[in-house]
């Protein structure tokens, strides 16, 4: 199975599993800059969150556990791109409309909402 019908297959069956929740201010599409958002050669930069996963242009993420402390919420994901299947800690918080998106091994990302 490719990696693009894996994600669906997995986005789907966790999305049967998982009670439907509330939005969240973590919640709608973000990129490096609102610009970006809108152009054709952005695309791969922008990232789609809901309460269930996290989705790139090539990547995913589906939220197997989380927690929220304060204005952070803490995810234990199950993520799968470039071939490789891996379990990640990632936290995201959104802090004076912005998003800063961090897990171990990577810079944190400060990103903007997509209007």
């Amino acid at each position: 199975m490719s990696a693009a019908g894996m994600a669906a297959w997995a986005a789907g069956a966790f999305a049967l599993a998982a009670p439907a929740l509330a939005a969240e201010p973590f919640d709608g599409r973000w990129a490096p800059a609102a610009q970006v958002c809108s152009s054709e050669s952005g695309a791969a930069q922008v990232v789609v969150v809901d309460s269930r996963a996290l989705r790139w242009h090539d990547a995913a993420c589906t939220v197997a556990t989380s927690y929220r402390v304060g204005d952070a919420w803490h995810i234990g994901a199950r993520c799968w791109g470039e071939g490789a299947i891996s379990s990640i800690p990632i936290t995201l918080r959104v802090q004076g409309g912005r998003l800063l998106l961090d897990w171990p091994g990577a810079r944190a990302e400060e990103l903007a909402r997509c209007p």
